[in-house]
C-alpha cells in the first residue's frame, strides 16, 4: 500500500509526489523504472492507480464517481505541448515524469470547482490578501 501527500500547504503537486517515490526506490536500489510491472508496464499509472487505492484506504473515502456523493477530481490540460503524440498508455507517464502540476486545468473539490484554466478561481483575492498580510508584518 502506498499514500502520498504534502506535509505542508506551501507546495501541493501529485505528480511531483508520485515521481519523489519512484525515484526514491531508484536511488535506494540503484534500478531505473521500480515500480512498473508486467501487469501495468507504465509507471505513472501504477503510482497513479496506487495512491488512490492507499489514499481511499487511508480515509474511508470511494474511489470512483458515485451518485450523490461529492466529486473530487482533476483534468488535464490536453493541449498541453508534452501530451503531443500522447495515448492512453503514456498519458499518465507523461503527467508525472514531465508535465507535473503545470498539466492541470481544472480540479474539483466536493463537487465544486475550484482550478479552472490552471488557475485557482480566488487567485487575485489571495495574493492580495497575502501581500496585505505580508506588509503589515514587516510593518
Amino acid at each position: 500500500h502506498i499514500g502520498i501527500g504534502t506535509d505542508s500547504n506551501i507546495l501541493i503537486d501529485v505528480a511531483g509526489e508520485l515521481r519523489a517515490l519512484e525515484y526514491s526506490q531508484r536511488l535506494r536500489d540503484r534500478r531505473r523504472a521500480m515500480l512498473g510491472s508486467e501487469a501495468v508496464p507504465s509507471i505513472g499509472e501504477r503510482l497513479f492507480r496506487e495512491a488512490l487505492a492507499g489514499g481511499a484506504r487511508a480515509t474511508g473515502a470511494a474511489t470512483g464517481i458515485a451518485v450523490h456523493q461529492p466529486a473530487d477530481l482533476f483534468t488535464l490540460a490536453a493541449d498541453h505541448t508534452i501530451f503531443a503524440g500522447a495515448d492512453a498508455r503514456t498519458i499518465l507517464d507523461r503527467w508525472v515524469f514531465a508535465a507535473g502540476g503545470q498539466a492541470i486545468d481544472c480540479v474539483w473539490r466536493g463537487g465544486q470547482k475550484w482550478v479552472k484554466g490552471g488557475r485557482h478561481v480566488a487567485r487575485d483575492a489571495i495574493a492580495a490578501r497575502y501581500r496585505s498580510v505580508v506588509a503589515a508584518l514587516l510593518a
